[in-house]
């Protein structure tokens, strides 16, 4: 079996469980400080046990061999995170998910830069196709809201505010960034940054949150978010640079921007646009691109975990 199906599938499965997460964020309506601290929690949960599971007597090595490398991934996915969801509570949702299609642009300027790999040329074809398709969607949405005949008047159009653009920033680069930084480490898995990443989350949050309580009524959405959809979706994301380039990985992220648009029109009642749905059609186009092609190339070998 080509080794680049099984990245595939690894990241299709880990994005098929955290497609409903912006959806649930804004369904879930908790301070964002409050939210992140429970979302920490749910990563910490998750990706603790199954370190322990996976490294036993082992799991201080992976610190000790990983140094610096392991402390930045943990850094970087949880100031990811904290991007993540002040976005999503902050912003339309439908924006947010724009932002994540730059994130494979990230993967391959940071593929190049820290790991010598240039995507190979379908890459660079989706990579324009899910930019097209992002244009799609920012051109109708921009139209829908009235930017455009703002900015054809002379008027100041309404845009996010430096903290919210910040963030919007932060999500894409950072994902890619993280992704590369996983291929670069020589683990046969991140888990336990994860798990520090979490703990990062839950040491900090409760100096910002006004309050960790959690709002009544919505028990189930809460707990499906916090220890499914933000634990275990990582879990099997963050294995897939191990087959599969962090370009490539970040294009199949981008499925979170059709899907997730689905469960934002079921969860919220936010029904799909036309130039949503024509955008999410092309970056749809853009996955499958480098999911046919990775057919006919040779085989990417694994990053060999350190004896």
């Amino acid at each position: 079996m080509n080794p680049r199906f099984l990245g595939y599938g690894f990241a299709v499965l880990g994005v098929s469980i955290i497609s409903p997460d912006s959806a649930l964020i804004r369904k879930v309506g908790m301070d964002p400080a409050a939210l992140l601290f429970w979302r920490g929690f749910g990563i910490f949960v998750v990706s603790a046990s199954l370190s322990v599971l996976w490294y036993r007597g082992r799991l201080w090595s992976y610190f000790t061999e990983s140094g610096v490398l392991g402390l930045l991934i943990a850094l970087f996915f949880f100031i990811s995170t904290c991007s993540f969801v002040y976005s999503a509570v902050t912003l339309n949702p439908i924006i947010l998910l724009i932002f994540v299609a730059l994130g494979p642009v990230s993967g391959a300027v940071f593929s190049i830069i820290l790991l010598r790999e240039p995507p190979r040329p379908s890459v660079w074809i989706a990579i324009g196709l899910s930019f097209l398709g992002m244009a799609v969607v920012v051109g109708g949405e921009m139209h829908s809201a009235g930017t455009i005949a703002q900015l054809r008047a002379g008027e100041q159009p309404n845009l996010p505010g430096p903290l919210s653009i910040l963030a919007l920033i932060f999500v894409p680069t950072l994902l890619g960034l993280g992704f590369t930084l996983a291929r670069k480490l020589k683990q046969p898995n991140i888990w336990p940054s994860n798990a520090l990443a979490g703990v990062m989350a839950m040491a900090i949050m409760p100096f910002i949150a006004p309050s960790l309580t959690v709002p009544s009524g919505i028990f189930w959405e809460f707990w499906f978010l916090i220890i499914f959809v933000s634990g275990f979706s990582f879990i099997l994301i963050t294995l897939a640079p191990r087959f599969i380039s962090s370009a490539e990985t970040s294009l199949v992220f981008l499925l979170e921007t059709v899907i997730g648009s689905l469960w934002i029109w079921g969860l919220l009642g936010q029904r799909p646009e036309g130039h949503e749905i024509a955008g999410g059609a092309v970056v749809t186009l853009a996955v499958l691109v480098v999911v046919m092609t990775a057919a006919r190339q040779k085989p990417v070998p694994p990053s060999k975990p350190r004896p």
